[in-house]
């Protein structure tokens, strides 16, 4: 038995290969063996019967309505990206919007800082210079003020100078006065005494 099998694997070896073309038209060699390779039901082989299947099947899903059911899965479903997409559009709009609006607020605070700025050392440079004219005009008055002073106390030193000399000038003439009385008297008393004598 082994022997038959060897020799008839060793004659298929030796036979020429035969390219499948697909279907052989029947009436052939080739029709009949591939007639013989594929079971035929009703004339039909064995493609044609799952093609049948295939469409029966198809044709039982319309008609219990599964196509409209995946339909308005696939519609539900692409409703439900159109509204991830449109979220998707709005929370990027108020991104945006909310950038812009961050741009707006620190161009503003930036400006803000600036006039502030500018309005600080406007302001200390008026401090500056109201305090130098303050201090202007207290050096001149305080200035003034001892001027003052200093010239009271001038004329004061030279009113005492004038009460002195007019007290020294008092006292020399009342001095110069009773020297004088003195004199008289006694040449008054002489010359009584020498009318006496007489």
């Amino acid at each position: 038995m082994s022997d038959v099998v060897a020799a008839s694997e060793a004659h298929a070896a030796d036979m020429p290969e035969v390219a499948d073309h697909g279907p052989a038209a029947p009436g052939t060699v080739a029709g009949a063996e591939h007639a013989a390779g594929h079971e035929t039901v009703l004339g039909l082989d064995s493609y044609a019967i799952v093609g049948l299947a295939f469409l029966a099947f198809v044709a039982i899903l319309w008609k219990v309505g599964a196509f409209s059911a995946i339909i308005k899965a696939l519609d539900g479903q692409a409703d439900k990206v159109k509204a991830d997409l449109a979220e998707a559009a709005q929370l990027k709009a108020e991104a945006q919007a909310l950038k812009a609006k961050a741009a707006a607020d620190a161009a503003d605070a930036e400006a803000q800082s600036l006039a502030m700025l500018a309005n600080a050392e406007t302001e200390a440079k008026r401090i500056i210079e109201q305090a130098a004219a303050d201090a202007e005009e207290a050096i001149a008055r305080r200035t003034r003020l001892a001027e003052d002073r200093i010239a009271a106390e001038a004329r004061g030193a030279e009113a005492e100078l004038r009460a002195r000399a007019a007290d020294i000038t008092v006292k020399a003439a009342e001095a110069l006065l009773a020297a004088r009385s003195k004199e008289l008297t006694g040449l008054t008393d002489a010359a009584i005494a020498g009318l006496e004598r007489r």
